[in-house]
This record gives structure tokens, C-alpha cells and sequence, in this order.
């Protein structure tokens, strides 16, 4: 799960006039549907006017971020992203047009999907489990009090709980190994969003072996040797932030941090090395 600073993303998609117009939009749109009155009319307004409404930021965003699921991090070639309610709008209704409730998603993580490794239908659709005490927001306001159980993307701590295993498969960071809240919400979010769908996992798995491929390659090959320079080049760019499964990567190569030239890239200070005279 990547984490996206989305307050800051959407002041960058707004602030042109194309942008500006596209808020509008939402803005004029949110003010119609608090008009209707009753669950029916809103569901045939939302029906009707949302995708028009919010298909255009999903555009801005994914032009920034790359296709690529905010949830799951595959990324998508020829088929469409969709734009996801973190608060579905069944429950939420109030928040349809709320930009800061929009997060890029891909099919299986938003909509029914089989999932063969738990032999069950996988995708959060309308989902939106809480903790207790579960008093459902009724108000913006109110958000701040609601306990989630479905991992954000937005919130940086939430992602800070997802690490993953050498064949690929999402688990509890091992630092929240006695957070009992922190192993439900990682457990629940796992089926609910189809995070260890096979494919993943097995692309997850792939992506670890590459990896320690590649150190033990730098390693054989010497800090100046040439051929060294294109294998460093391969693993930044599994790291950055559009390359598909990206926040894995990141937790696999972390596994050889105690090389020094691993701990540099980690933090963004690694570089080809130098040519021998």
C-alpha cells in the first residue's frame, strides 16, 4: 500500500483552470445533492452525475502517480482505474463529491473479485467496518472520532503497519506484533481490499528474489566495476513512487540495509559509482 499525501496532490490537480473548473464541478454538484431529500433521489443523482464529477480528478491524479491502485500498487496496463470512496457514498453519501475521500483503486481492491487463496469473494465495494464503539459519522466533523477498520492509503501510520513475507503475502509489521487493533485491521484489510490475491502475492514474491538477485550481483561485482552501474539503476527505480509494488520493494531490500550502498538508496543518496581511472 502506497502511501499518498493527498491533501497536497489535490492542491497541485486544482490550482490550474482546468483544475479550477473540475472543483467547481464538485462543488456545484455537492450543493445539488445536499438538496435531495430522501436516499432514492440521491442514489439516482449519484447515479446519473458522479462518475462525469469525479473521473476527471482520477485523470489528474493517475497523470501524477502513474496507473497504479493506491491499495494494492499493481499497476494497471489497458484497463481502467476507478475512483474509490474510502467512505463508500451508501453510507456516506455527504462525502460523494468530497475530493479527499477519493483514492485511485483498481477492480480488485474496490469491487466484488474472487480471491482462490481464501477460497471467497474479495474487493470493498461497500464495505466500511469500524471499531467499537462503530458510531458511524453523520457530518465531516464527526470523522475525526470514527475508528477504521479498512487500511487508508492516506494516512501514513496506516501504511507504516503492512509488511510483507519472501513469497509475497501481506502480513502485520512485526514492530505491531502485540497491537491486537493493529492485527485485526491488517487481517480484515487484507481480505476486504484482495491484497494477497494470488497474482499479487506471486508478482510480490518475484520482486523479492530480483532484488536479492541483484545485491549479491553489486556485491560479487565491486564498488567500481562498470557493470554494476545499470543493476543499482534497476533497484531505484523499483523504489520509486509509480513502479508497481513499490512500498515491497522497499520492505525487501531493507532485508540488506547492513550493506552500506543499500542503506544509501534506501535514502536516496545512492548513486552509480565511480568510473575507474
Amino acid at each position: 500500500m502506497r502511501h499518498i499525501l493527498l491533501t497536497d496532490l489535490l492542491a497541485l490537480i486544482f490550482v490550474d483552470e482546468d483544475g479550477g473548473r473540475a472543483q467547481s464541478r464538485l462543488a456545484r454538484a455537492d450543493k445539488k445533492l445536499s438538496r435531495k431529500r430522501n436516499q432514492r433521489t440521491r442514489k439516482k443523482y449519484l447515479d446519473a452525475n458522479g462518475s462525469d464529477k469525479w473521473s476527471p480528478i482520477k485523470d489528474r491524479l493517475t497523470a501524477l502517480l502513474g496507473k497504479k491502485c493506491w491499495y494494492t500498487e499493481v499497476e494497471i496496463i489497458g484497463a481502467p482505474l476507478a475512483i474509490d470512496h474510502y467512505r463508500p457514498v451508501c453510507h456516506y453519501w455527504w462525502l460523494a463529491f468530497d475530493a479527499e475521500n477519493y483514492r485511485v483503486s483498481c477492480s480488485w481492491a474496490n469491487s466484488p473479485e474472487p480471491n482462490a487463496q481464501h477460497g471467497r469473494i474479495g474487493g470493498k465495494g461497500d464495505s466500511f467496518p469500524l471499531l467499537p464503539p462503530a458510531q458511524r459519522a453523520t457530518q465531516k466533523g464527526q470523522l475525526l472520532t470514527e475508528r477504521a477498520v479498512i487500511l487508508d492509503p492516506c494516512n501514513q501510520a496506516d501504511c507504516d503497519l503492512l509488511s510483507f513475507q519472501a513469497d509475497g503475502r501481506p502480513i502485520l509489521n512485526p514492530l505491531f506484533a502485540t497491537d491486537a487493533i493493529a492485527r485485526q485491521r491488517v487481517d480484515d484489510s487484507t481480505l476486504i481490499l484482495n491484497l494477497d490475491h494470488p497474482d499479487f502475492n506471486a508478482a510480490r514474491e518475484r520482486l523479492c528474489n530480483d532484488i536479492a538477485d541483484d545485491v549479491r550481483a553489486c556485491e560479487a561485482l565491486g564498488e567500481t566495476a562498470d557493470a554494476r552501474a545499470p543493476i543499482l539503476d534497476r533497484i531505484r527505480r523499483r523504489l520509486t513512487s509509480k513502479a508497481p509494488f513499490s512500498t515491497a520493494a522497499r520492505y525487501y531490500l531493507q532485508l540488506h540495509r547492513h550493506l552500506g550502498w543499500v542503506e544509501d538508496l534506501l535514502n536516496g543518496r545512492g548513486h552509480a559509482p565511480p568510473r575507474p581511472p
